[in-house]
C-alpha cells in the first residue's frame, strides 16, 4: 500500500463528520460499549475529537491544489516578462547585427522556441542572454534598444528563479502535506472501524442507535442497503 493511500472509498469530508457525529454521541451509550469491551476507554470520544482536530491542522486537497495554482500562475507571469523583454532584445540584436547571424545566435535566435515554454531551462536561457547583453550593450544602445530595458534583465532573471524555485519546492511539500493528511485521516478511521463493528453486535436489534455508529459506505450500483452512506 503506497503511503498516500486512504483506508476507506467515501469523502474525506464525510469521515470527518461521521466521527463529528459519533464523538458527540457516544458519551450517551458509552456504558454499553464499557460492558460489551472491558478495555473500552471513557477518552473514547475526546481521542477522536482530538483525531479530527489533527486532520483538520493540516491543508486539505483543495486548498494545496489552490497555492499550487497561485505559484505556477506566478511563474507563467515571470515567463511572461522576460519573453517579452527577449523579444525586444533580439529586435535589437538583429538590427544591429543585420549581417551577423553567428551574432544573432548568441542572442539565443536559434534556441529560443525550444526554451520559450520551459521555464527551467528559461532559466538558463536568461542568465546566458545576460551575458551577451553586457557583451554588445554598446551596440544594442547605438541601435535604439532602451538602457532601462537592458538593465532591468537581472531582476527578471532573478524573479523567474525566485518563482519558479518556490514552484518547484511546492510540489515537493505538496506530496508530503498529502501524506500527512492520508495518515491523520487513517487514523481517524481506525478510531472508528471498532466502533462500528462493535455497535453491530451492541445494537443488533436497535437500528435507530446502531445508525449512528456505522462505518459510512460509498455508494454502488446496486443501491443496496449496505451501500447507504449514513453521516
Amino acid at each position: 500500500m503506497s503511503k498516500n493511500d486512504r483506508s476507506f472509498n467515501f469523502p474525506d469530508a464525510t469521515l470527518q463528520q461521521h466521527g463529528t457525529n459519533v464523538a458527540e454521541v457516544l458519551n450517551t451509550d458509552i456504558v454499553e460499549f464499557k460492558h460489551f469491551d472491558s478495555t473500552f476507554l471513557d477518552s473514547y470520544p475526546e481521542d477522536i475529537k482530538a483525531a479530527i482536530e489533527e486532520v483538520r491542522a493540516i491543508k486539505t486537497d483543495m486548498v494545496v491544489i489552490d497555492e499550487m495554482t497561485e505559484k505556477t500562475q506566478a511563474v507563467y507571469d515571470a515567463a511572461a516578462g522576460c519573453n517579452s523583454a527577449y523579444r525586444t532584445i533580439i529586435f535589437f540584436a538583429v538590427k544591429a547585427f543585420a549581417d551577423n547571424k553567428a551574432v544573432q545566435n548568441q542572442f539565443g535566435a536559434n534556441d529560443i522556441n525550444k526554451v520559450r515554454k520551459d521555464h527551467t531551462r528559461l532559466v538558463v536561457f536568461m542568465g546566458d542572454l545576460i551575458k551577451v547583453v553586457n557583451k554588445y550593450r554598446e551596440q544594442l544602445i547605438s541601435a535604439g534598444c532602451s538602457e532601462l530595458l537592458i538593465d532591468s534583465l537581472p531582476q527578471l532573471h532573478s524573479q523567474l528563479i525566485e518563482v519558479k524555485t518556490a514552484q518547484e519546492l511546492f510540489k515537493k511539500e505538496r506530496g508530503i502535506i498529502t501524506q500527512e493528511r492520508v495518515e491523520k485521516l487513517n487514523n481517524l478511521y481506525d478510531l472508528l472501524t471498532p466502533i462500528s463493528e462493535m455497535a453491530q453486535i451492541i445494537f443488533a436489534d436497535d437500528e435507530a442507535r446502531l445508525a449512528r455508529y456505522l462505518m459510512p459506505r460509498p455508494k454502488s450500483s446496486t443501491n443496496s442497503v449496505d451501500d447507504l452512506i449514513i453521516s
